[in-house]
């Protein structure tokens, strides 16, 4: 199975590794944050983007 990777900027986490994957939120403020805190200029999260704890 192929996980993709974490949305974050740098970002090497992994099941693998013991991190846990959170999906981005469905409410457009806390979605919103969270795109914010990613480090990509320019991006926005799609239904299938998720960061690793």
């Amino acid at each position: 199975t192929n996980i993709p990777g974490c949305s974050a900027l740098n970002c090497n986490n992994s099941t693998e590794k013991g991190y846990v994957m959170k999906v981005f939120p469905r409410d457009k403020e806390r979605r919103a944050k969270w795109a914010a805190n990613v480090g990509q200029k320019n991006w926005n999260p799609i239904n299938t983007s998720f960061l690793y704890e």
